[in-house]
């Protein structure tokens, strides 16, 4: 690290620049992308990593919510940058179009605005990272945002230092020591007025529960700040023991994952591991304890775009793929279909033998000319197993054979109208088969 000529580093400074290095947030090269606001925390940000020597840009978002204060703010970020020589790239956003189109909450639009901008600009300037100005007091305001919403030791440790390439220098100072140090360089700043305002939680906290917190408990902040201190020591024991447990009790097959229930349930505490291990699909907590209750086999569960099944002695996770898609087509031209199938037709020749494999299915060359379409079960489905007189219900064939409930909406069905004429990889039924009058032979091929 370098720093600029002739300018001795601050206490304030400094301490920036130890936790930068401690925590590794700014190494390799290219800009640092500075997200300025205009505020005391983003204004101290980009003043801090210039006097440490990183070459900085900025960048400046106006989202038109503030009337006469987003222009001011906008115009305030053009004089500075100027000033100081940084280039800035701004940009106008439609909060109301993008809430309308996504149906989301202002808060949320803002931020997906704003970071989907952020690394747009940071791939076009080839920038090493995108900083953001939270600092200590943020942290802990997410810390009581997280309790009460209700999360585990991941969620209360409050804010990371690094996100992917977000990172957040000023963590590790309070924002009275950042208006201090404006003060003393004597940079002045732009306050948002909605910030005095308590209609959003965050503010909330910061304008209500902290005064009174403080005033009832004096230094119950850096109490607080200590704590969370010390319970990110324990959050990379804990992530160590839930790694070692999940490569004990888990596997993957292709898109599925299989959780071992019976090892699960002998452990420590089964209800902690099983959110750790299904946290990524965004199962609810009252799912992961009903996936843990005796007297559920076959059970299943949604979110996400995810199905989980408590099979036997198993969770099975897999992609949702229970939809009512129906997709027509004929055997000249099975490219387009969400499955891999291959069609091929050969004479009926003396020496012609069927391999009995289940993803390969034989049909008379009449099936050439039927409609055909592909989609996966439906309640009340039937089919006329080849070799058998009588029809079976579908249901009946997958208890038969120990289908999971996954496995069921998985499964693809080869159809003429209301007719399976093959459980795709599985059985083919009496439709269009091969007989004694059969010249040609239609051979379909499942394969990966």
């Amino acid at each position: 690290m370098f720093y600029l000529c002739g300018m001795e580093k601050t206490k304030f400074e400094q301490k920036i620049a130890d936790y930068v290095a401690r925590e590794g947030l700014l190494d390799g090269s290219g800009d640092v992308l500075v997200t300025l606001s205009g505020g005391a925390d983003s204004v101290a940000l980009l003043l801090v990593l210039r006097t440490l020597g990183y070459p900085c840009r900025a960048c400046h978002c106006n989202f038109h919510l503030r009337g006469e204060e987003s222009v001011r703010d906008e115009a305030f970020v053009r004089r500075l940058t100027s000033r100081l020589g940084v280039e800035c790239s701004f940009v106008d956003f439609d909060v109301d179009g993008y809430r309308t189109a996504h149906g989301c909450s202002v808060e949320m639009a803002c931020r997906e605005l704003r970071y989907e901008w952020f690394e747009q600009l940071r791939v076009r300037y080839r920038c090493r990272a995108i900083a953001v100005a939270h600092h200590a007091d943020d942290c802990i305001e997410t810390f009581f945002l997280n309790l009460l919403r209700g999360t585990g030791i991941s969620g209360i440790v409050g804010i990371k230092p690094r996100n992917g390439l977000v990172v957040r220098p000023l963590l590790c100072v309070r924002r009275a020591d950042i208006e201090d140090y404006l003060s003393a360089v004597g940079e002045s700043f732009v306050v948002d007025s909605t910030n005095l305002q308590s209609d959003y939680k965050r503010n909330k906290i910061r304008n209500i529960v902290m005064p009174t917190l403080l005033r009832e408990f004096p230094g119950a902040d850096q109490a607080i700040l200590d704590t969370l201190a010390n319970l990110r020591g324990d959050l990379a024991v804990f992530r160590a023991a839930v790694g070692e447990r999940r490569a004990r009790l888990c596997r993957t097959e292709g898109n599925l994952l299989y959780v071992d229930l019976d090892g699960l349930l002998r452990s420590e505490h089964p209800a902690t591991l099983l959110h750790e291990f299904l946290h990524p699909y965004g199962f609810t907590s009252s799912q992961l304890d009903d996936m843990l209750r005796d007297g559920l086999p076959g059970a299943l569960f949604e979110a996400n775009g995810y199905v989980a099944e408590r099979s036997r002695g198993e969770i099975i996770v897999a992609p949702d793929v229970a939809d009512d898609a129906e997709y027509a087509f004929s055997l000249d031209d099975v490219s387009a279909l969400p499955i891999k199938l291959d069609c091929a037709v050969v004479e009926r020749t003396a020496d012609f033998r069927f391999d009995g494999g289940a993803a390969v299915a034989y049909f008379d060359e009449k099936i050439l000319d039927a409609k055909l379409t592909l989609r996966h079960w439906r309640q009340g489905d039937r089919f006329q197993p080849f070799g058998m007189k009588g029809w079976k219900k579908l249901s009946d064939y997958f208890s038969d054979n120990k289908f999971s409930i996954i496995q069921k909406r998985k499964t693809w069905l080869l159809c003429e109208e209301d007719k399976i004429l093959w459980i795709v990889g599985h059985r083919a039924a009496g439709h269009y088969a091969v007989g004694g009058e059969t010249k040609k032979v239609v051979v379909l091929s499942l394969y990966e």
